[in-house]
């Protein structure tokens, strides 16, 4: 039998063992025989209430019959755990939806649970649980019709996925981010300020803007610095470069016959050539930190060129772990009027109004990571509180057969909300693929904070709106059902006395009829 999440693997077991536990101290104490006692008492009162002389015996008679035969069959059905229908915890299973990072996810089981729980938490659950006939064949035709209902339905691409890694995405490494910081000093500002002095527009540098951007150029690893002569090919930072060997024909400001212990590459070798370019390095960080994000990214955008697709992982990391000022010899000659402190004056007050739209969708943003991961344990816990009181029910409710359709509504109601979850991912994939049509803009700007944040602050209140909303929608609607079923049902009993009570009655009349002729006799 299959369930929906991880922990349900347990709740499930544990659960049905409190039902067992409940339904026993309700046998030992006698609670269970109470509602029998109750149906003897109230089909002899009310016909002797109610009924004409003469037929209140063949009535209540009659209506024992039939209020005793369906408690009965209720007991055996919904009430007493049988042996012919055991839960064997070897039998639950839980397969998880395939994600962009797990396209294969391992199949999870009691014995290898693939989390913590039955580890350091929900141990000890049995091996094997009996269940009532009845509650056992909602499970089955309640699990059943998820998983297909769920194969039938389109796959889902899972976007969200790559949001929440890119987010992780950092630079742990103390040299990392010095060597970082140096190349944003050394390489970045002197390129961005020719660029922006020289304001070239030449053929070659509108076809780089044209594949990768207008905004390429503000960034570290801009492809118009990179591939246009004059830029990172001909700057070099002004202090040896760990990791990069001495090169004479490169090097030529040190004398060859006493060599230094490093180089000094030019900006392009220092960003992209072999393991020591800071992209690689940055690529690498982003794998470690955010479970293999690279790989992420080739699988949500396979049609990118690879050149792409490693510029969105190194510009990922950079926008979660931005440079930082590596010499002061950049502040010397500005004040709090001129300069770059006045630029970044200027930057810090223009921030600030659009500060709540950022801070809104960054809030929103952790807020729905957090539903979505509660959910399922919501749904797992609340299960195994309606296992667990469901002897208490069937006992109050003195065995009705409204009882049984109602609470098996209940437990199917519950257990659809992963299809509903399921269905409002797979809106959400659609909505994000239609508002973020060109993959490479995705990737570059659907996980940075800051950008689109309007946009994408809508998703995220669509998206928590489905999640919450449509199992609410769909409960309310099975409650309604339900009540209107319990009353059809309760109908359909009270029909069932009705031949007696017409019976009785026929009884009366023809008893008063033979007594009048006996007397005028």
């Amino acid at each position: 039998m299959s369930v929906d999440s991880y922990l349900e693997l347990f709740t499930t077991l544990f659960g049905w063992a409190f039902y067992g536990v409940l339904w026993d101290v309700l046998v030992s104490t006698g609670i269970v025989y109470l509602p029998f006692l109750a149906i003897l008492i109230d089909n002899w009162r009310e016909p002797a209430q109610g009924g004409e002389f003469g037929s209140v015996t063949g009535l209540s008679l009659r209506r024992m019959e039939i209020d005793l035969f369906i408690a009965l069959l209720v007991v055996v059905l919904a009430g007493q755990p049988a042996a012919l229908t055991p839960l064997n915890a070897s039998t639950l299973s839980y397969v998880p939806q395939p994600t962009a990072a797990d396209p294969t996810p391992i199949t999870a089981t009691t014995t290898e649970s693939q989390s913590t729980y039955g580890i350091t938490g929900f141990t000890g659950s049995p091996a094997t649980v009996n269940l009532p006939v009845w509650w056992y064949a909602v499970l089955s035709m309640s699990s059943g019709m998820n998983h297909a209902v769920i194969a039938g339905l389109p796959a889902a691409s899972d976007l969200r996925t790559y949001e929440q890694q890119a987010r992780l995405a950092t630079i742990t490494d103390p040299r990392l981010r010095q060597a970082v910081s140096d190349f944003f000093s050394h390489c970045y500002i002197p390129a961005r300020s020719r660029y922006q002095s020289a304001q070239p527009a030449t053929p070659g540098i509108t076809a780089l803007l044209d594949t990768y951007g207008d905004d390429d150029p503000d960034w570290l690893g801009s492809h118009v610095y990179r591939q246009t002569p004059g830029y990172y090919d001909e700057l070099r930072p002004p202090k040896q470069i760990p990791g990069w060997s001495y090169s004479a024909l490169r090097d030529t400001e040190y004398d060859p016959a006493d060599p230094p212990e490093w180089g000094k590459p030019t900006c392009k070798q220092w960003w992209e050539e072999g393991n020591e370019g800071l992209r690689q390095q940055l690529i690498n960080a982003a794998d470690a930190t955010a479970g293999g994000l690279s790989g992420l990214v080739v699988n949500i955008a396979p049609g990118l060129a690879s050149e792409q697709q490693q510029d969105a992982v190194a510009r990922t990391v950079l926008t979660n772990a931005p440079p930082i000022w590596s010499s002061n010899d950049l502040v010397a000659g500005n004040t709090a009027n001129t300069g770059w402190l006045a630029t970044a004056e200027n930057l810090v007050k223009g921030g600030l109004a659009a500060g709540g739209v950022v801070t809104a969708s960054g809030l929103f943003a952790v807020t729905m990571t957090a539903v979505l991961q509660a959910l399922p344990m919501v749904q797992a816990l609340l299960l195994l509180s309606i296992y667990a009181l469901l002897p208490m029910i069937v006992v109050l409710s003195r065995y009705s057969i409204a009882m049984m359709v109602t609470g098996a509504m209940a437990i199917f109601t519950v257990k659809f909300w992963t299809v509903l979850w399921y269905l409002a991912m797979w809106v959400d994939q659609n909505l994000i693929g239609a508002m973020y049509p060109d993959a490479n803009t995705f990737l570059l700007i659907f996980a940075n904070p800051g950008e689109h944040d309007a946009k994408r602050m809508l998703l995220n209140m669509i998206t928590t709106s489905l999640y919450l909303g449509l199992p609410l929608l769909w409960s309310g609607m099975m409650a309604w059902v339900g009540i209107h079923v319990g009353r059809a049902i309760s109908a359909a009993s009270t029909i069932l006395a009705l031949p007696g009570e017409n019976s009785g009655k026929q009884g009366a009349a023809i008893g008063k009829s033979a007594v009048s002729r006996a007397g005028r006799r």
